[in-house]
């Protein structure tokens, strides 16, 4: 009896396991960029098929709403470190996912895979914002970031040094004094150290630019030789930070670009159009699609609005095409290498 009841136990847990891996699977194909409506009817069909379906569905969507309501609630907010650090560890502890916990944690627990391609980053960011949004945060130390467009980060201040990991998106930081404490923006290709005040960042799956509008910042980064390089940038300057390295520093017009910041517009001056783009991807729901190799030759000067024009102007003074399917993907050519 005890042994049969062990086994229904676990044909049972197995089961489990199998629906919320086939959630998981749905809530990445909803949460992507590229899903189509056809993909939201399989996936109505999918929850109809069995009350069990819905009813897992339903507990991995409602935990991150339930995740971000404690941390709003709480005035001590839930590190976001904690809850990755738990459930990469659950990976190799599958007790851990039998807790009912009120955390995306007990959701995703035992998928790796699934923690690198879901946006869950993105979903756990101490800050996020969409698309079309434009907010402000003051800082425990002071200081003040702006935020635009679909973007997020994470706050990890302490005794040493105050850090500002930003995933994705646009930041414009007003740095508050502290001789004791460096102010760090991090991203994934570069470590940008604050030498002054007010300075603009933007980050893209591809590379991160730096645009000083005050002061003085100090940009680290490592190519993939491992050779570690450093230059500041000044008051005027903007650079392009990717796997590669630091690029040569483009002169731009201080004014200019805080003006168009304000105006909620992006100001380039001789950006090559595939930055352009990604910059203007995180303004727009719609989804681009564009060979980068194809754009990065030409060359951009322009004030563009962003409120999802700035596809049409580009395309009127510029030698592309845009044209939009029927998913309202947005495709960018060279008319010539069509």
């Amino acid at each position: 009896m005890d042994s049969s009841h062990s086994k229904m136990q676990t044909d049972q847990c197995a089961s489990d396991d199998a629906l919320m891996e086939q959630a998981a699977l749905w809530l990445l194909q909803l949460e992507s960029e590229d899903c189509t409506a056809a993909t939201q009817q399989a996936c109505l069909q999918w929850r109809q098929e069995n009350p069990k379906h819905e009813q897992v569905f339903q507990q991995m969507r409602q935990s991150l709403g339930q995740l971000h309501q404690l941390r709003q609630q709480h005035s001590q907010m839930i590190p976001h470190t904690i809850i990755e650090d738990a459930i990469q560890q659950s990976q190799t502890d599958q007790r851990f996912k039998r807790l009912h916990l009120l955390s995306i944690a007990a959701v995703f627990c035992g998928f790796g895979v699934l923690w690198q391609c879901l946006p869950i980053n993105y979903w756990l960011a101490d800050t996020r914002s969409d698309y079309q949004n434009w907010s402000q945060q003051q800082l425990p130390d002071h200081s003040d970031i702006q935020i635009s467009g679909k973007s997020a980060y994470n706050i990890q201040f302490n005794q040493q040094q105050r850090v500002v990991d930003l995933i994705d998106g646009n930041i414009l930081v007003d740095v508050a004094k502290d001789a004791q404490r460096p102010f760090i923006i991090q991203t994934r290709f570069a470590h940008i150290k604050a030498l002054g005040t007010r300075f603009i960042v933007q980050q893209h799956a591809h590379a991160t630019i730096l645009t000083m509008l005050e002061s003085t910042t100090e940009v680290t980064t490592t190519t993939p030789s491992g050779l570690q390089l450093q230059q500041k940038i000044h008051a005027g300057e903007q650079v392009i930070i990717d796997h590669q390295g630091i690029h040569p520093v483009q002169h731009i017009s201080v004014e200019l670009a805080h003006t168009a910041w304000q105006k909620h517009m992006l100001m380039v001056d001789l950006m090559p159009l595939d930055q352009v783009l990604a910059i203007l991807q995180s303004y727009d729901a719609a989804r681009f699609k564009y060979d980068p190799d194809q754009l990065k030759s030409i060359k951009v000067t322009a004030m563009l609005p962003l409120n999802g024009s700035a596809l049409e102007l580009l395309q009127q003074s510029l030698d592309i095409q845009v044209e939009q399917d029927f998913l309202k993907r947005k495709h960018i050519y060279r008319k010539a290498a069509r």
